[in-house]
């Protein structure tokens, strides 16, 4: 019955900005002393930073172009930023570096059956990883 369809809605609601920063985004190891759960106010803060339009902010509500604005800001790294901060040398060759990777990363296709190939550490390297 085309009646009983729902439409989705153009938005998220401040308790789903709250779920979704504490069940989906956050890290479960983290202390929650030292990086507390989100609550209403950084969810009101997080909406109030990144929605364009004033209308769905004064109603707590974040659209889709404000959660895409969050999800490619850098509040949402999955490194933090004052991780990225390199203090050592790293104007070394790459083979004097160790590279921490998948055991599979080398395989191209089927993680079991594949060829291996050291393009792919190559391509898994150029795109930042």
């Amino acid at each position: 019955n085309p009646a009983c369809k729902t439409q989705p809605v153009p938005y998220i609601t401040k308790s789903q900005v709250i779920w979704l920063l504490n069940e989906k985004q956050r890290d479960p190891r983290l202390n929650e002393i030292i990086y507390p759960y989100a609550n209403e106010n950084k969810a009101r803060e997080l909406i109030a930073k990144f929605e364009p339009d004033n209308a769905f902010v004064e109603k707590d509500q974040l659209s889709s172009r404000g959660l895409h604005a969050y999800l490619i800001s850098t509040d949402n790294n999955v490194v933090p930023l004052e991780k990225l901060d390199l203090s050592q040398d790293m104007e070394q060759p790459l083979a004097h570096y160790f590279i921490n990777s998948s055991h599979n990363t080398y395989l191209s296709g089927h993680q079991l059956t594949g060829k291996s190939s050291v393009e792919l550490y190559r391509q898994v390297l150029l795109t930042g990883c």
